[in-house]
C-alpha cells in the first residue's frame, strides 16, 4: 500500500508547530543528514515550521530520481541562494530561462577534447608554479594553495588571466578581495537555507550589508575582467572568447554582457570551489597513506612526460580520484522534482513536489557498494565503469542536461595536479592533523589542513 510523505519517518523529538528544529545542523547539515539515513533508512523526512523537507538517501531510489523522464532537476537551497551572486549563470539559472540552453549551446564546445588540450598548457603552467612554491616552503597551507591553484587554472586556462596567488606577482587587481567575499558569499548560501526558525531571519538581517558589499566586490571584480578582454585587440580562444564572440547557433544570438559576468562568476565560484575541495581530499589521503602516494608513482607516473595524453591516460590516478568523489563528493546532494506523479520507496510523490538526494549516503550505501562501502578503497574503480545500468548510484557532478559542463575539465585539472606534485615531493600530515573532516559552505569541504612536503628520493620511491 502506498504511503503518503507526511507518513515517512523524521527524526526523534518532534516539537509542535517548529517540528524537527532539534535535529538542525547549519554548519554541517549534509553530514547530519547522511547520519539520519543510517538511523531513518533511504528515505525520510525533516519538517521546519510546516515546511517538509524529503531527503533521498539510498543508492537504489537516489537511483530512480536519475531518470530524466520521470524527474527534473529542482532550483532550491543553497544553488538558490547563489543566484544572488550568479544569477543566470550556468548552475544557478533556472531551465526555462532561454539563456540557460543559450550559455549551453555556446559553451559546449569549450568542454570537448580538443579543447583540453587547448587548456593543458595553462594549466602545466599552474602545476609548475605550485611545484615550485612548495619547493621553497615545505609546510604546506593546504586551503589557501589548493583555493589559489584552481583559481589560477580556471583564470588562465578559461579567460588568460592570471590570477596572482601563487607569488608570481602578475595577476589581476583586488584578486584576494575577491576571494574572501566568495568566501563569505557560499557559507552565507549553504548556512541560510539550513538556519533556525526566528534566528535565521534575524541573522539574515544583520548580515544583508555584508553581503551586498560581498556580491558588488565579486561582480566588480568579473566586469573588470571582461572589459580588459573587449578592450584587447588580443583575440584569445578560450572559454571567455567563447561567451563574447561566439554566436548560438540556435537563435543566433551572442551572450548578452550582463550574462556573460554570470557565467564567468559561475565557473570562478563552483569550478575552483568543487575542484579545490576534490583537490583536498586527494592530497589528504595520499599523505595519510605514503603507500598509495608510492605505490601511484611506480605505476605510471615515473619519468613520463605530462602531455596531455599522457595525463587522460593515469588510470590508476583516476580511480583514485573517483573513489575519492565517491565518499566527499563537493556537491553532497542536489535536488530533483518529480515531472509527474511518482512512487519512491513505498511514498506517493505528487508532481511537482521535490525531493533532495543526498549523494553523501547514496554514494556509500552498503547495499548497492557491499559491506565495505564507507572504507576508502583506492582501486575500487580501476576495473569498473559506472552506467546508468550498473546498479549504484554515482552521480558526484550532478544529473541530466544539468550536470556539471565542467567535470572533464576539473578531472583533467586534478589528475595532472596530483601527477605533477606525487614524483616530486613525499608528503606526510602536520602534526595535530589526524582524521580528515569536512565543512560545508554550498560545498563539502575539508576543513583546513596542514602538509609537509619534502623532495622524493629514491628512497622513498620503494
Amino acid at each position: 500500500m502506498t504511503k503518503q510523505l507526511s507518513d515517512l519517518p523524521h527524526p526523534s523529538g518532534r516539537v509542535p508547530i517548529l517540528g524537527d528544529i532539534r535535529s538542525v545542523d547549519r554548519r554541517r547539515p549534509t553530514q547530519h543528514e547522511a547520519n539520519l539515513v543510517r538511523d531513518l533508512g533511504p528515505i525520510f523526512q525533516r519538517e521546519l515550521l510546516g515546511d517538509r523537507l524529503v531527503v533521498v538517501g539510498g543508492s537504489e531510489l537516489g537511483r530512480e530520481t536519475l531518470n530524466e523522464q520521470n524527474w527534473g532537476r529542482a532550483l532550491v537551497g543553497p544553488l538558490a541562494q547563489l543566484r544572488e551572486i550568479a544569477g543566470s549563470g550556468l548552475f544557478t539559472a533556472r531551465s526555462k530561462d532561454p539563456l540557460w540552453g543559450q550559455a549551453r549551446r555556446i559553451l559546449t564546445p569549450g568542454f570537448s577534447q580538443e579543447a583540453m588540450r587547448a587548456y593543458h598548457d595553462a594549466m602545466v603552467s599552474v602545476a609548475d608554479d605550485l611545484v615550485a612554491k612548495w619547493t621553497k616552503n615545505p609546510v604546506i597551507d593546504v586551503h589557501g594553495d589548493m583555493t589559489a591553484a584552481t583559481l589560477e587554472v580556471i583564470g588562465r586556462a578559461g579567460f588568460s588571466q592570471r590570477m596572482g596567488l601563487l607569488g608570481d606577482g602578475q595577476g589581476a587587481d583586488g584578486t584576494e578581495e575577491f576571494v574572501a567575499a566568495l568566501g563569505r558569499v557560499l557559507t552565507w548560501a549553504s548556512e541560510s537555507t539550513n538556519d533556525l526558525p526566528i534566528v535565521g531571519p534575524l541573522r539574515e538581517l544583520l548580515g544583508s550589508r555584508r553581503r551586498r558589499q560581498d556580491v558588488a566586490t565579486a561582480r566588480t571584480f568579473v566586469e573588470n575582467i571582461i572589459e580588459r578582454r573587449k578592450a584587447s585587440s588580443t583575440k584569445e580562444h578560450d572559454l571567455l572568447g567563447l561567451m563574447l564572440e561566439s554566436v548560438d547557433p540556435e537563435t543566433g544570438h551572442r551572450l548578452p554582457v550582463d550574462n556573460v559576468r554570470d557565467q564567468v562568476l559561475t565557473f570562478l565560484a563552483a569550478g575552483h570551489e568543487t575542484t579545490a575541495a576534490l583537490m583536498e581530499v586527494a592530497l589528504f589521503h595520499l599523505a595519510a597513506d605514503p603507500g598509495l602516494a608510492n605505490e601511484l608513482v611506480a605505476a605510471e607516473m615515473e619519468g613520463i612526460q605530462l602531455d596531455h595524453s599522457t595525463v587522460v591516460k593515469l588510470r590508476r590516478t583516476r580511480a583514485f580520484i573517483n573513489e575519492c568523489l565517491r565518499l566527499y563528493p563537493p556537491a553532497p546532494g542536489f535536488f530533483r522534482v518529480a515531472r509527474t506523479d511518482q512512487h519512491l520507496g513505498g511514498y506517493a510523490v505528487p508532481a511537482g513536489r521535490a525531493v533532495f538526494v543526498l549523494a553523501l549516503a547514496a554514494q556509500k550505501d552498503p547495499a548497492a557498494w557491499g559491506p565495505d562501502a564507507g572504507e576508502f578503497r583506492a582501486d575500487r574503480f580501476l576495473n569498473e565503469r559506472l552506467t546508468s545500468n550498473s546498479g549504484r548510484f554515482f552521480a558526484p557532478w550532478g544529473a541530466g542536461p544539468r550536470a556539471c559542463i565542467g567535470r572533464q575539465f576539473a578531472i583533467h585539472e586534478v589528475t595532472l595536479l596530483i601527477a605533477s606534485i606525487l614524483p616530486q615531493f613525499d608528503l606526510k600530515l602536520a602534526d595535530g592533523h589526524g582524521d580528515l573532516t569536512l565543512r560545508e559552505r554550498a560545498t563539502l569541504r575539508p576543513d583546513p589542513f596542514q602538509l609537509v612536503a619534502t623532495p622524493r628520493t629514491r628512497e622513498t620511491r620503494v
